[in-house]
């Protein structure tokens, strides 16, 4: 009868992988966990970089919207130029010194009259402005401020351009299902509470959201 050797004791093995697997499960459920809290914000569709469509302004603040119009804004700022010009006397280095100090006052916001010499407008927003609220969106009609503005919108040629501020999801999404209702194609762009809205382009032909 051959001699048995030693037995091994596999007890401290079973304890290594025991601890694996626990640390394994672990992992697993974190990840889960994780995953699960992860929000996935999804833009809503614009129209391709080749498309020539222009784009009709407005942002979502306190709940209530405003209209951007970058030809008032462009109006206004050539009618300072002019004032300021004129008040220079032709000087161009105390036109330039008059320009720094100038803001223009719009429909709430602030607009940086030097910014404007550069073809872009930047607009800061006046927190404690008035803007156009829905009763119920669901019965907006072209006799109401919105749907006035909407109904003029062209979709063949124009698109609508919302700036969304945090706490004006819910207008946003009331002020896309009218113009939806009227065929408009929709692009947003997500703001930060006080940040100020950019709205041009360098080339000054064209005045795009930046």
């Amino acid at each position: 009868m051959a001699a048995k050797g030693p037995s091994m004791d596999l007890s401290s093995f079973q304890d290594i992988m025991t601890c694996i697997l626990g640390i394994l499960i672990l992992i697993i459920l974190l990840t889960g966990i994780d995953a699960s809290q992860i929000v996935v914000l999804v833009a809503t569709p614009k129209q391709a970089s080749e498309d020539d469509r222009r784009p009709i302004l407005f942002e979502c603040r306190h709940n209530q919207l405003f209209r951007i119009d970058p030809e008032q804004l462009k109006s206004l700022c050539d009618a300072k130029t002019a004032e300021l010009w004129e008040n220079a006397g032709g000087n161009e280095s105390e036109f330039l010194k008059s320009a720094a100090q100038v803001s223009i006052k719009v429909p709430g916001y602030r607009l940086d009259y030097a910014m404007s010499l550069t073809g872009r407008y930047l607009l800061y927003p006046d927190m404690a402005a008035e803007g156009y609220a829905f009763g119920d969106y669901r019965k907006e009609t072209t006799n109401d401020w919105f749907g006035a503005q909407i109904i003029k919108v062209n979709p063949y040629d124009q698109f609508v351009c919302f700036f969304v501020r945090p706490d004006s999801f819910r207008v946003f999404q009331e002020a896309r299902a009218v113009a939806w209702g009227r065929g408009c194609l929709i692009a947003c762009e997500l703001q930060q509470e006080r940040n100020p809205i950019i709205v041009g382009d360098m080339s000054g032909d064209r005045l795009l959201p930046q």
